[in-house]
């Protein structure tokens, strides 16, 4: 994507600036120079008021500088106090909602009550919120028990629509009430019609003779280049909620003179991602232009006493081709893991697999390259189609659900290197010491307790157990460790932390005997601590939890604060604000010279004979582990970590295929984003991963 020029981006802020002006001057133009003889037959009484300039919001780009959330130019209609005719507003509302429905447009309705067939009236479903605050001291003062019919006829009568046939009166009043609710009046213009076509602000433009008070504005709004690519993490901005509306005017941030960059009702504001987390930042700041009007309400002057400020730009640590990459692979391996499956009686086998998350981070600072989640959905599609809107709303597979933050698994075997690390550093083993393992547990076999290992592994040491994944030597590794040094050593790890990110994660869960008896009524026990050793019980981690604890191995045992933002700059991006620097959580409490065996342990797994063999010949040696986790009713859990390279550790990656049975499609989604990472790979026109060949790569470094 070709990038603006510092120069450029000035230019346009300024042209957008122009554009927000130029409705007014044109205004000023028509009563000032056509309409001349008649402005100086008026009286010299003049009214002054304002009128709110809203600020550009910052845009949002990823490390490279490629737009990921940018502004267009759009239109809105809008009421102005100072300039309608109250006694006409009804009159005016019904001609404007006309040329709405004749053009096919739509416009702000947020009246939670609808008009039946048979005439009578009913509140609209799935709108709670909205009928507490109709029912409010805030706008009707009814009680919780009022009906549709008993609002509405309040409504009729608060705003003088008895006489108007009921398919006009509830478009009238709908638009009062919203009129109402963002504080309508000299100060406060109403927003009617957000984005309107070219054609339809042609048509307002027409007819606002016969509208007094309505004027088309020029702003701007929000769109994704590529709304696919991160929706979970960019987020997106709206119009506030009534809860929200509630929250900035219990914080006394409403919009007013005093306050220009409080919120008005019809206000656009991030609503989740990195546009609700940053919003004091790209929002901006508001502007006024100072108007007078003579008392026939002709505009005699006009005046910039504020100008908006706009927001910052954001500049996010993930790549987007990584990050596309990671997309696609992910896309392609959960159904490749349902497709393939060949379930049995007893075992769906990943017949079941329809969800799955990876995350890539730099293990030295903390960076999110990339952190995709499966199922997803597209930001813009989302925001312009209603159809698709409700489709993701019933969709039992949760695509809004964040599962690379959010999103909580049990480890399996992945855990296996923390209570390596952790039983090391307390002296529980060496690497001298060797556990038998003959496919079974034999410890407890007195009471009857007996859990079996997947191979056979005599005398394993624990290069071995991890490089075989050996569920013996970890039972008794973790019995020896208990469950209070396995707890302490899986939290200095950051396992069932949060990692420090800018929007919203889970916290996880780290198993502990007090919790677990708390919600069972069971009392812990021993064999319970073998089960946690090899990442199962109670254990569940987020996607960005395991790769920070992978990091923590790799890096030498600095525990990094996790961020999805690189810096930030003024809208220009000519001036640095604020630079996000590399901060360090905690130490995990394990010296490098046992972290280097466990990372040993890591190589091997991903050689010959390992568990991840099939990186055995990859071009840059990796450390990994993989892991398989129990789901009571479903398929297995298939979890992958690794960092890369061995040597000089520059990135840590997770992958999680939930009920994904096989590690074969987890190990497929890692080779991808190692090839975007090491090797340029990208997605090509058809949506499949490519890897440039030598002949490529020669050419783009020439």
């Amino acid at each position: 994507m070709k990038k603006f020029s510092g120069i450029g981006r000035y230019i346009v802020c300024c042209l957008l600036l122009f554009a927000v002006f130029g409705v007014y001057v044109m205004r000023l133009f028509q009563w000032q120079i056509i309409d001349g003889d008649s402005y100086y037959s008026l009286a010299n009484t003049t009214t002054s008021s304002y009128i709110k300039l809203t600020a550009t919001r910052g845009e949002i780009l990823d490390r490279n500088g490629e737009l990921l959330a940018q502004n267009r130019t759009c239109y809105n209609i809008v009421f102005d106090d100072t300039l309608i005719d109250r006694e006409k507003l009804n009159d005016t509302i019904l001609e404007l909602i006309g040329i709405m429905e004749e053009t096919d447009s739509e416009w702000i309705d947020a009246l939670p009550i609808q008009l039946n067939a048979d005439g009578s009236y009913s509140f609209e479903e799935d709108s709670d919120s909205e009928i507490e605050f109709l029912k409010s001291s805030s706008m009707l003062h009814m009680n919780a028990y009022a009906t549709a019919q008993e609002c509405m006829n309040q409504l009729l009568e608060l705003f003088d629509c008895k006489d108007y046939a009921p398919e006009d009166a509830i478009k009238i009043v709908s638009v009062r009430y919203n009129m109402k609710k963002n504080l309508f009046d000299a100060d406060s213009p109403y927003t009617f019609a957000k984005d309107i076509s070219a054609d339809v602000m042609t048509v307002v433009n027409e007819r606002t003779a016969n509208m007094p008070g309505v004027r088309v504005d020029v702003t701007t709004t929000r769109e994704y280049p590529d709304g696919a690519l991160a929706p979970h993490i960019i987020g997106r901005t709206g119009a506030l909620t009534a809860e929200q509306y509630e929250a900035v005017k219990e914080e006394d941030n409403l919009f007013s003179l005093d306050n220009l960059s409080g919120y008005s009702y019809d206000d656009t504001m991030g609503q989740n991602g990195i546009e609700a987390a940053l919003e004091d930042t790209l929002r901006g700041h508001n502007g006024k232009l100072a108007i007078e009007t003579d008392r026939e309400g002709n505009l005699t002057s006009s005046e910039v006493e504020v100008a908006p400020e706009a927001g910052n730009t954001v500049y996010l640590t993930l790549d987007s081709r990584i990050q596309q990459v990671t997309n696609a692979s992910l896309a392609k391996n959960v159904k490749a893991a349902k497709e393939n499956a060949v379930p049995t009686s007893e075992d769906p086998k990943g017949s079941d697999c329809e969800a799955g998350a990876a995350v890539m981070i730099n293990v030295k600072t903390g960076e999110v390259l990339a952190a995709s989640t499966y199922p997803t959905y597209d930001l813009n599609k989302y925001i312009s189609d209603i159809d698709y809107y409700n489709q993701l709303n019933n969709d039992k597979t949760y695509p809004f659900i964040n599962r690379a933050f959010s999103g909580t698994f049990a480890p399996g075997s992945i855990f296996k290197p923390v209570v390596a690390a952790a039983a090391l550093q307390e002296g529980v083993i060496t690497t001298n010491t060797t556990i038998n393992c003959d496919g079974t547990y034999h410890y407890y076999e007195s009471s009857g307790w007996t859990p079996h290992c997947m191979g056979y592994h005599p005398n394993a040491s624990v290069l071995t157990a991890l490089q075989k994944s050996c569920n013996v030597f970890f039972y008794e590794t973790g019995r020896r460790l208990g469950i209070r040094k396995l707890d302490a050593y899986g939290t200095l790890f950051g396992l069932g932390q949060k990692t420090g990110l800018e929007i919203s994660e889970s916290a996880g869960f780290l198993t502990n005997p007090e919790d677990y008896e708390r919600r069972s009524g069971v009392t812990w026990t021993d064999g319970m601590t073998c089960n946690a050793a090899i990442g199962q019980q109670d254990n569940a981690f987020t996607p960005v939890q395991l790769v920070s604890y992978c990091a923590s191995i790799a890096n030498g045992g600095h525990r990094m604060q996790l961020h999805l933002v690189d810096k930030v700059t003024d809208y220009t991006r000519q001036t640095v604000v604020e630079e996000k620097e590399p901060v360090v959580l905690n130490e995990v409490g394990v010296d490098d010279k046992n972290l280097e065996i466990v990372r040993q342990g890591m190589r091997l797994v991903a050689s010959s004979g390992g568990t991840a063999s099939d990186f055995a010949n990859y071009g840059v040696e990796i450390g990994a582990k993989t892991g398989t986790a129990e789901v009571t009713g479903h398929s297995d859990n298939v979890t992958f970590i690794a960092f890369a390279p061995y040597d000089e550790p520059e990135i840590a990656i997770a992958v999680v295929l939930e009920y994904g049975s096989s590690g074969t499609y987890s190990k497929a989604v890692a080779r991808d984003m190692l090839n975007a990472y090491f090797y340029g790979a990208y997605v090509d026109e058809d949506g499949e991963v490519k890897v440039p060949s030598a002949a490529d790569t020669l050419d783009k470094d020439e």
